[in-house]
């Protein structure tokens, strides 16, 4: 009898046995082939029909779908039957195995009367046996699932990968006709990678054929694409075998009979193939990109070292002289050369990724090297050919389609806050140098696919997306922020030392402006949107009026016990400086801010409780960063083009456009409206001369018509006997949903001598009471836009980079 001991398993593989011929003799039964044997381990045929015996057919053709679920209920029963015998078996051979472990242990025991010597070997050995019993709980467990599941695509599928249905396991697929039960592995792939090598380059008019209307060829690509998407979605891995029939797939393209072999190669020559049409070029190049990056995702079961070799050594980049060293015709003839036959195969790499489907994904190593390889050879000097701007462009859009890459290039770390190691050619790469090399690079998508880098942090706010939580979003943001906040990095963004041309004004006033040094924001203007994007969706983070001088200091980063990130006030004037460069995003984000700002004026008129002015104040500051950073950006201009205010005044005005569309597509008041175009534009317009860019401050308030027209709209909105006064003056409008309002400007009022009207109505004000009792509706005002204004300016005293002079 053995020493060891272990728990005895009580399922009778005898019973599972007699229940699995039970569900093998109803799958025959239903399939009409009674007294058959093997009918699913063993199909008779390749499709339904030929499943299904002469005497049945007909009726299981008319009730295909009843038919259909009825046997694969079957073969999913006998599938899970059959696993659960094999864990059991595979049990007792290791229960066996053990005991002749701890017998041999105990014969070879140097010392068999020492019993704590004997009692540790068999202590030993128990702990084996209790590690086989928790992994057979574990394989049970895994049985209890795939029952409970019913016979999905995803558990065939898994029971085929076990050899529970069968050598090929493709009875589910025969069974239903659906590509999502198909279970493949290598042997498949060795046939379309040669149907492919035969279209391609002989033109076999079979091959062809089958890889257009065959769907266990480029349409079963597909279908593993979309598991592996899905596995991506859910946080599953592929089966061994569809990372087998991937991995196949590509090393098999990759060893194609031809002169120089090698995937990018092969990928020429279906580039530029006469035998096929360029429909099937195209279905052939995108299976096999949506292929390549899934199956370079670590997370999927795949990885960077199971693509082929000549992509990775692509991205390893060769040391390339200093052109400015080179002082002969045959020295630069070699650089050319050396930078060619670099560049050759990365272009290809780069229009192969680029007919990718929308959406698909790489890994996070080789999406982060990807990104990596351009930032290491973007500034390398080339004199045409390739690759070209383009190229890299679509190296980016393709690799910044995984955050946890893009995390890397703007914190340096993965998700788990590991430091990422750069390929060694790469040089020493950090998120400063490659976002300043990416950021004022002249892209010819003015920076779109760059702006995918950092679009992500926007998006989904308060819900998790796989591992890309809130803290995630926050600490990239405050990195990319921290990165802004370095002087050397705004000097190289707020200066690129690119020239832009542009016309400016309108009819005989039109001229063409040479802008000298443009700001990184003014030359990527798409990327400067991205970054609006980002802006709009953390307005409240960019309001804080902690970090500015004189008030509470903030740590920069995410704040665990607020649930947010915090912002230094240096980075955040910095980051709305960038997105000032392009006027149509700064209109955008202007046009929100004013929005925002409105509807904290509305909140104030309309309360009737406790002042509270820490909504006024965040307002205030959220209004003064803009503008300040809209200021930066107009003196930038002014050192190339006396033009200052009239870019600001540009970027206001437009704003007020943008305020007119927000306002439909959100069904706010006519009073908010009026608040928004006040923040805007009115209060904020400023001169166009050359003596300054004067704002006007709370003092000038009551001398200002238009700030004396925002305290009687306020007021009004605040007090409905006001407002009935005012309609019989002619001062009301109302706005689409019937609500009245008080425009700021009385020259939209009704009636003659309106600016008397108004004088008089502004009067009157000092002698009505505000709504929460506490003195009068112009003190609460002017205490508004005091509070208001005063935080707004303390911004003015934010220093970022400026040039000199």
């Amino acid at each position: 009898m053995s020493a060891l001991n272990y728990t005895p398993c009580d399922i009778d593989r005898g019973v599972i046995a007699s229940a699995r011929t039970t569900f093998e003799e109803l799958h025959a039964a239903i399939s009409g082939r009674s007294g058959e044997y093997n009918t699913i381990t063993q199909p008779v045929g390749f499709e339904f029909t030929d499943l299904i015996g002469e005497g049945l057919r007909s009726s299981a053709e008319e009730n295909h779908s009843s038919w259909s679920s009825s046997m694969m209920a079957c073969t999913h029963a006998y599938g899970v039957l059959d696993k659960v015998s094999t864990d059991v078996q595979w049990y007792e051979n290791k229960i066996e195995e053990i005991e002749g472990e701890l017998d041999a242990a105990l014969s070879n025991n140097a010392e068999p009367d020492d019993p704590n010597i004997v009692q540790q070997i068999i202590d030993s050995h128990d702990l084996d046996a209790e590690q086989a019993w928790r992994d057979l709980e574990i394989r049970c467990g895994e049985s209890e699932d795939l029952l409970s599941g019913g016979p999905t695509p995803g558990n065939i599928r898994a029971l085929a990968e076990g050899g529970h249905l069968g050598e090929y396991g493709l009875i589910g697929f025969y069974t239903t006709n659906d590509l999502d039960y198909f279970y493949v592995d290598e042997s498949q792939a060795e046939t379309i990678a040669i149907h492919i090598e035969n279209a391609v380059l002989h033109g076999y008019d079979g091959s062809i054929e089958a890889l257009e209307d065959n769907p266990e060829y480029l349409a079963l690509i597909g279908n593993i694409v979309s598991r592996a998407q899905t596995a991506q979605q859910n946080g599953d891995q592929l089966l061994d075998g569809e990372i087998e029939f991937l991995e196949t797939l590509f090393g098999d393209l990759s060893a194609v009979n031809s002169d120089d072999p090698g995937f990018l190669n092969f990928m020429d020559q279906v580039n530029s193939s006469e035998h096929i049409s360029d429909s099937l070029r195209g279905d052939i190049s995108r299976n096999l990109a949506n292929s390549m990056l899934l199956l370079s995702d670590e997370n999927i079961g795949g990885g960077m070292d199971r693509i082929p070799q000549d992509v990775i050594d692509v991205m390893d980049v060769p040391e390339f002289a200093d052109v400015n060293s080179l002082h002969h015709e045959s020295e630069l003839t070699g650089f050319m050369d050396s930078y060619s036959d670099w560049g050759g195969p990365f272009a290809t790499l780069s229009t192969f990724l680029d007919s990718a489907g929308p959406g698909i994904q790489g890994g996070t190593e080789f999406s982060t090297t990807l990104m990596g390889t351009v930032a290491a050879t973007l500034d390398v000097p080339y004199f045409g050919g390739e690759p070209g701007n383009e190229h890299f462009q679509n190296v980016i859009e393709v690799a910044s389609r995984n955050d946890e890459a893009n995390y890397i290039i703007l914190t340096g770390e993965d998700f788990e806050g590991n430091e990422f190691q750069h390929h060694e050619s790469h040089g020493d790469l950090t998120p400063e140098k490659i976002l300043e090399t990416f950021y004022t690079h002249n892209w010819p998508d003015d920076g779109a696919a760059v702006s995918g880098i950092t679009d992500w942090i926007g998006q989904s706010r308060g819900v998790d997306v796989g591992e890309v939580t809130d803290e995630i979003r926050g600490t990239a943001l405050a990195s990319l922020l921290e990165t802004m906040e370095n002087p050397e990095f705004q000097e190289a963004i707020f200066a690129t030392g690119h020239s832009v041309n542009e016309s400016v004004g309108e009819g005989d006033a039109e001229e063409e402006i040479l802008w000298m040094d443009v700001s990184a924001g003014f030359l990527n203007g798409e990327l400067a949107d991205g970054l609006g994007d980002v802006f709009i969706s953390y307005m409240n983070e960019f309001s804080d009026s902690d970090g500015l001088p004189g008030n509470k200091d903030v740590s920069h980063g995410w704040n665990e016990e607020l649930g947010r990130v915090e912002l230094s006030a240096e980075s955040r004037l910095a980051f709305t400086q960038f997105i000032m460069g392009d006027p149509d995003a700064a209109a955008r984000v202007y046009g929100e801010v004013s929005m925002h700002t409105a509807e904290g004026m509305e909140g104030y008129a309309d309360s009737s409780g406790e002042r509270d002015h820490t909504p006024t104040v965040l307002a205030g500051s959220l209004q003064g960063l803009v503008d300040n950073a809209l200021m930066n950006e107009s003196a930038i201009r002014s050192d190339v083009h006396n033009d200052a205010a009239a870019y600001h005044n540009k970027v206001t005005s437009a704003a007020v456009d943008v305020i007119g569309g927000l306002a439909g597509d959100r069904n706010v008041s006519g009073f908010i409206v009026e608040m928004a175009k006040f923040a805007a534009k009115e209060s904020l317009s400023i001169p166009e001369n050359p003596e300054g860019t004067r704002v006007p401050v709370v003092e000038d308030w009551a001398h200002d018509e238009k700030l004396m027209g925002f305290a009687i709209s306020a007021a009004a909105n605040a007090d409905p006997d006001l407002m009935e006064e005012l309609v019989e003056v002619g001062a009301v409008k109302e706005d689409g949903g019937g609500s009245q309002y008080v425009p700021v400007d009385h020259a939209q009022w009704d009636g003659k001598n309106s600016d008397g009207t108004f004088q008089t109505v502004f009067d009157s004000l000092d002698e009505r009471p505000w709504l929460d009792g506490e003195g009068s509706m112009a003190n609460a005002v002017n205490n508004y836009l005091s509070a208001f204004d005063r935080t707004g300016d303390k911004w003015e005293s934010v220093s970022v980079w400026k040039p000199e002079g």
